[in-house]
């Protein structure tokens, strides 16, 4: 299966739309030696990067699971965005 940096990025947004609601930066690329997607996801100074592995990639894009292409980023935004100030929603405080 060919897979595209644009459909992860896709379903990366759908599974997680704080993705957009916070901010969070995101870059894909495709390591061959890994043989692996190699996501960067940033905001501000903090930065997480994981290799998402290309069966699981393609097994949610195939629409079978999910679940463990979205660990390390679910794990992002529970730890340093939801339980934290860093990412705010950009909403005035009032």
């Amino acid at each position: 299966m060919k897979t595209s940096p644009e459909e992860i990025h896709a379903k990366l947004h759908e599974i997680y739309p704080e993705i957009e609601q916070f901010g969070l930066t995101m870059e894909l690329s495709f390591d061959e030696a890994q043989n692996a997607w190699m996501a960067t996801f940033t905001k501000g100074e903090h930065t997480l990067s994981t290799h998402l592995e290309k069966q699981d990639v393609d097994a949610c894009l195939r629409g079978e699971e999910c679940f463990h292409l979205g660990v390390q980023l679910g794990r992002f935004i529970r730890n340093y965005c939801e339980g934290g100030k860093s990412c705010k929603l950009g909403l005035a405080e009032g």
